[in-house]
C-alpha cells in the first residue's frame, strides 16, 4: 500500500515537473516574429494599416503572455494559451502581408490611374489653349492674360514629369495625391479658356 502510494506520489511530481518546467515554443515564436518582419518587408504598414495594426496587436499578446509566464515559479509555468496567441499572431502577421501585396498593387494601379487623367487633361488644356491663342477676335487686353496661362500650362506640365518620377520611385500614394490635386487645376484653367472662348465668340 505505501509503495504504491510513494509511486503515485512520484508520479506527480514528475508530471508537475514535465508540465511547469515547460520551455517556450522558440521554433514558434521565431516563425511569427519572421512572418511579421515579411509582413513589414511587403510595406503593410503603409499599404494595409488595419491589416499591420492587428498583426502588431497579436504580436503584442503573445509578448505579454511570455513575460507572464517567464515571471511565474518554473514548476507553473505552462505555454499552452501562448502557443494558441502565436498562432494567431502567425496568421495575422501572413494576412497582412498579403494584404500589403495587394493594397501596393491596387495604390500602383489607381497612381497610374489618376497620372493619365492628369496628363489627358493637360492635353486638352493645350488643344483649348492653342484654339484660343490663333481666335483674331480676342481683344488686345487679352495678351497678358493667355502668357500668364501659357505659364501654368507649362508648369503642369513640369509637375507632370515630377508625377512619373515619383511612380517610378514607388511612392504611388503620394503620385495619386499630387495627380489628383493637379487635375483639378488644370480642369479649372480649362473651364476658364472655354470661358473665355464663349465670352469673344471664338
Amino acid at each position: 500500500m505505501r509503495r504504491n502510494l510513494f509511486v503515485g506520489v512520484m508520479l506527480l511530481v514528475v508530471a508537475v515537473v514535465a508540465v511547469g518546467c515547460a520551455k517556450p515554443p522558440q521554433q514558434e515564436i521565431d516563425a511569427a516574429k519572421a512572418a511579421l518582419v515579411a509582413a513589414e518587408q511587403a510595406e503593410a504598414p503603409k499599404y494595409a494599416t488595419g491589416e499591420w495594426d492587428r498583426a502588431q496587436t497579436a504580436m503584442n499578446a503573445v509578448n505579454a503572455e511570455l513575460e507572464a509566464q517567464q515571471a511565474k515559479f518554473a514548476l507553473f509555468r505552462s505555454f499552452t494559451k501562448a502557443k494558441q496567441l502565436i498562432a494567431e499572431a502567425t496568421n495575422a502577421a501572413n494576412a497582412a502581408k498579403d494584404a500589403g501585396i495587394a493594397g501596393k498593387e491596387k495604390a500602383k494601379n489607381e497612381a497610374q490611374a489618376a497620372i493619365d487623367g492628369v496628363k489627358a487633361a493637360v492635353t486638352s488644356a493645350n488643344e483649348v489653349f492653342a484654339a484660343l491663342d490663333k481666335c483674331r477676335r480676342k481683344p488686345k487686353d487679352m495678351k497678358k492674360d493667355l502668357e500668364m496661362m501659357k505659364g501654368n500650362l507649362d508648369g503642369y506640365a513640369a509637375q507632370v514629369t515630377d508625377l512619373d518620377g515619383k511612380f517610378g520611385r514607388e511612392d504611388y500614394l503620394g503620385a495619386k495625391a499630387q495627380a489628383d490635386a493637379l487635375k483639378a487645376q488644370v480642369e479649372a484653367m480649362v473651364n476658364e479658356l472655354n470661358a473665355a472662348k464663349t465670352k469673344i465668340r471664338c
